[in-house]
């Protein structure tokens, strides 16, 4: 049929149509185009920021400044400030909420409580903070986009808010969960995974959300460390894990916002019924790698005061291995400051137990080849644990207390020899660490074989070697089996004893029992009062509160639930991995910072997760170190969580002790190799 004829016939169209293939091609280029461009307004996946040295550097947290809240301590923002611009290889990352933001929503807990508007509070912050810290390059990065204080802004009108505040100032932008790294000159590199809002959060666990980015990640691709701000809680935690060759640090930054009693408290924690948010002062110092010494070193600090400490100390190290001169510093240290403690036991301030906790005394007799003999076991003294410790440490030196737990000697793997070499490196050759021998160091089955007394024997024969230095032996599970009250041969030494008894009769040493507190007082002087005073619990099994996953959980639910005066640390437990973390407790009658430490395993397999699931226990090495004083303030405390950080750490504050006392330190620092 032919086609109608047409009118009108189009000849001509300006602009020229584009076909539908090209059309759509452009679409594409067009995109790719603006998704570069809107990678600029999106902080950077990485960013990686070098150093001309290689020397340990200070990285403070810088969170939840909260500019422009009335509720807010402005002075605790100045300090921050201030420290970084007059302190060398000091910086600062900035962990979100630097200004407190607008929004009408919340009337009440912030529009209400802040006195000048966002766009002041973004000058202020440029011009007061921002700015100066730059010109000196120190501020590593800033994270940015996510919601919250100043995401409020972005949300209501598109304007990129970190952009205001950084433009110019050659402060680079991470986005939230995005990697730091740090470069030394060198070439070595440490990383840090950083956010402002964690991903996930647990009441009682302030690292919680940032173990879990953690964990699904293989440990060849996952960074030394992960860090966060928005809690307004603090926790610094260093953990190593059952088969891991490194440990991982977590830190959870404190506020200025509404942490101080000085200022006005934050509205929003008052209708919560919360009590004042944790301060600033965490952080983590950094050291490469170097030749011939090992790997390189992070240690997270949970104060200005304890990192400040750590920082002189780990600076004084590395000048002192720098010009190989550490083993000779810590020799003139022995013989001119202090060659050892002088560690008394404070009879009238120590606590037995009643009866409920001491065992029951063996049978005093036994058929042996027919005949009714006398057990060899039945007549030595029935020991009862302590319910409390209390030693005075003379000492002008730091001391290290080695929490050493699951050797589960008398099994098939168990861990004597590594102990063995552990005490020899450690303890026997420094009358400054000290020791407590705490949870299944004796296997649990232990107490069924016909060899156990000399499985209590080589226990015996260790405890002796540093007897001087072992504070106490924990009567835990193992030492409360059936077994022991039954012969389990016919000769007189598988006769029925009490192992506790016996260890503690054969090596004076004396024993504590589950959530058992040991009190250090530890300075110079001769009375008690002058000196600061370090309390410990100490943990057997975590009464159905410890999670396989998570080091030190149950650690904090029996600070929480059981230590009804609350100690200066919790030490012990059962879980296959280990590690330490800090956290604030205001009302601590202690410290403000008290401690979780959950020791390692010496012996080759984990027995506390069932009999289907035999593992690999974490790396043990686990200390806690204190520094002498002359009062209560003077408390100061490191935790540590491997072997190597025990050795490095203890070396560094003894340094810094000791050639402060001689008057060497600035002659160390000065002297160049």
């Amino acid at each position: 049929m032919a086609e109608k004829k047409k009118l009108f016939r189009i000849v001509d169209q300006q602009p020229k149509m584009v076909s539908s293939e090209n059309s759509q091609q452009m679409i594409l280029d067009a995109i790719a185009l603006l998704q570069q461009v809107e990678r600029n307004y999106i902080g950077r996946d990485s960013v990686t920021v070098a150093l001309r040295h290689n020397d340990p550097i200070m990285v403070i947290c810088g969170s939840d400044l909260h500019a422009g809240s009335i509720t807010s301590d402005y002075q605790s923002i100045s300090e921050l400030r201030d420290y970084a611009l007059t302190h060398e290889n000091v910086g600062i990352v900035l962990l979100g909420d630097e200004v407190e933001g607008l929004k009408e929503a919340y009337m009440n807990t912030n529009t209400a409580r802040t006195p000048i508007d966002f766009h002041q509070q973004l000058d202020f912050m440029r011009g007061y903070f921002l700015e100066p810290l730059a010109e000196q390059g120190k501020i590593l990065a800033m994270v940015s986009g996510y919601w919250g204080h100043p995401g409020w802004a972005e949300d209501a009108t598109t304007i990129n808010t970190w952009r205001l505040m950084t433009d110019g100032l050659d402060i680079p932008l991470l986005r939230n969960g995005g990697e730091l790294n740090v470069k030394f000159a060198n070439g070595q590199t440490q990383t840090q995974v950083i956010w402002h809002n964690p991903p996930g959060k647990s009441r009682f666990d302030p690292v919680s959300g940032l173990r879990d980015a953690a964990f699904p990640v293989s440990e060849s691709k996952r960074a030394d460390g992960y860090l966060a701000g928005h809690l307004h809680r603090m926790g610094v935690a260093k953990e190593i894990y059952a088969g891991a060759k490194a440990a991982v640090y977590y830190i959870a930054s404190g506020t200025t916002k509404g942490s101080s009693a000085s200022v006005p408290p934050d509205r929003f924690g008052v209708k919560l019924g919360l009590p004042l948010a944790d301060p600033l002062g965490q952080g983590v110092i950094l050291e490469p790698k170097r030749k011939r010494r090992g790997a390189g070193k992070n240690y997270p600090f949970s104060s200005f005061q304890q990192g400040q400490q750590a920082f002189d100390a780990l600076r004084l190290l590395d000048r002192a291995e720098n010009q190989g001169i550490t083993e000779e510093l810590l020799s003139t240290i022995k013989d001119q400051v202090e060659a050892k403690p002088e560690i008394s036991l404070l009879a009238g301030s120590s606590r037995t137990s009643g009866g409920e906790y001491t065992e029951s005394k063996p049978a005093e007799t036994l058929k042996v080849g027919g005949e009714v003999v006398q057990n060899p076991y039945s007549k030595m003294k029935m020991k009862a644990p302590y319910d409390s410790l209390t030693y005075d440490v003379r000492t002008r030196l730091p001391l290290a207390l080695h929490l050493i737990s699951n050797a589960r000697l008398g099994s098939s793997s168990e861990g004597y020899d590594e102990l063995l070499n552990y005490q020899a490196e450690l303890i026997a050759n420094n009358p400054h660490s000290l020791v407590v021998y705490l949870r299944n160091m004796i296997d649990k089955d232990a107490g069924n074989v016909g060899e156990r007394i000399d499985v209590l024997d080589r226990f015996v024969e260790m405890i002796n070697g540093t007897k001087e230095q072992t504070l106490a032996i924990m009567m835990c599970e193992s030492l409360r089996q059936g077994s022991w009250k039954r012969s389990v041969g016919k000769s007189l030494e598988q006769a029925p004893l009490a192992p506790g008894s016996y260890l503690a009769n054969e090596t004076q040493v004396p024993l504590i029992h589950h959530l058992s507190l040991i009190k250090l007082a530890v300075g110079p002087a001769v009375r008690v009062k002058e000196k600061p005073l370090y309390v410990g619990a100490f943990a057997d099994k975590l009464l159905r509160h410890g999670s396989f996953s998570r080091p030190t959980y149950g650690l904090r639910r029996m600070y929480d639930l059981y230590a009804q005066e609350k100690p200066g640390f919790v030490a012990g437990g059962h879980m296959p991995h280990a590690g330490a973390m800090t956290f604030f407790d205001g009302l601590n009658p202690i410290t403000d910072h008290p401690m979780l430490v959950a020791p390692g395993w010496f012996a080759k397999y984990v027995d506390t997760m069932g009999k289907g699931n035999v593992m690999q226990g974490a790396e043990p090495g686990q200390a806690i170190i204190f520094m002498p004083g002359s009062s209560q303030s003077d408390y100061l405390a490191f935790p540590t969580v491997n072997k190597e950080e025990t050795a490095f750490m203890h070396d560094a504050l003894t340094l810094l002790k000791g050639l402060e006392i001689l008057g060497l330190t600035d002659q160390v620092l000065k002297k160049t190799k």
